[in-house]
Order: C-alpha cells, then sequence, then structure tokens
C-alpha cells in the first residue's frame, strides 16, 4: 500500500514539474492569443466599416434610384420642351424665317431627347418590375 502512495506521490510531482516548467510558454501563449484576438476584433470592425462604406457608395447606383433619375430627366426634358413652345407661341412680332427653322430645330431635338429617354424609362421600369434588374443591397443585414 505504502508502494502505491509512494509512486501517486511521485507521480504528481513530476506532473508538477512539468506544469511549472510549461508555466513560461503558457503565459507567452495566452498573451499572443489574446494580442491575436484583439487584432482579429479591429480587423472585424474595419470589414464592417468597409462593407458600410461600399454599401453607402452603391446606394445612388441602386435600380431604384437611377429609375426616379431617369424618369426626373423626362420630365424636366418634357416641360423644357413646352416652355420653348410656349414661348414661341407668345410672340407678338412677326416671325421670321430664321426664328422659325431655330425653334423648329430646338423643339424637335428636344422632343427627340424626350421621347429616347422616355422609352428608356419604360423599359427600365418594365424591366425592374419584372425583377430583370438586380438591386443592389442596402444593408448588412442578410
Amino acid at each position: 500500500m505504502r508502494t502505491l502512495e509512494y509512486e501517486l506521490r511521485e507521480e504528481n510531482e513530476r506532473l508538477a514539474e512539468v506544469n511549472l516548467s510549461s508555466e513560461d510558454e503558457l503565459r507567452r501563449m495566452r498573451d499572443n492569443v489574446a494580442e491575436l484576438q484583439m487584432f482579429a476584433s479591429s480587423m472585424t470592425s474595419r470589414l464592417y466599416e468597409l462593407v458600410q462604406e461600399h454599401l453607402d457608395l452603391q446606394k445612388p447606383y441602386s435600380p431604384m434610384l437611377l429609375l426616379q433619375r431617369l424618369k426626373d430627366e423626362v420630365k424636366a426634358l418634357d416641360e423644357q420642351a413646352e416652355t420653348v413652345a410656349s414661348g414661341f407661341m407668345k410672340k407678338d412680332d412677326v416671325i421670321e424665317s430664321s426664328e422659325c427653322e431655330d425653334f423648329v430645330k430646338m423643339y424637335k431635338q428636344l422632343r427627340l431627347r424626350f421621347h429616347s429617354s422616355e422609352s428608356r424609362c419604360r423599359l427600365a421600369d418594365a424591366a425592374y418590375r419584372s425583377g430583370s434588374l438586380s438591386g443592389v443591397p442596402m444593408s448588412l443585414d442578410r
């Protein structure tokens, strides 16, 4: 019985010496892990900042906003053409041939741009409504 106790004590002392001898290495490793965890945490924060910055840069180019800009452009072109036409019609003076040609040229150009933009707007709107246009993610939530 004494030999069993003696062997257990010897083994415990040997294990204690092994643990004590590797204490410095374990402390160094623990400090290294803590340092690496802080580095990983800062990199994760930076990643989220960059993702948010990327999303903020994409927002002005979302299909919905681009479509709205196109609709606003179409409306502005229509209003501009109407302003030119009403200005021409309100003239009380005698209209010279060159003035008439300039008006027709300008009005034709405005209406051409209007109809071109309007058709692009209709096509884009139909594609957006059908889901053919892929949306831009607007947040980190997934």
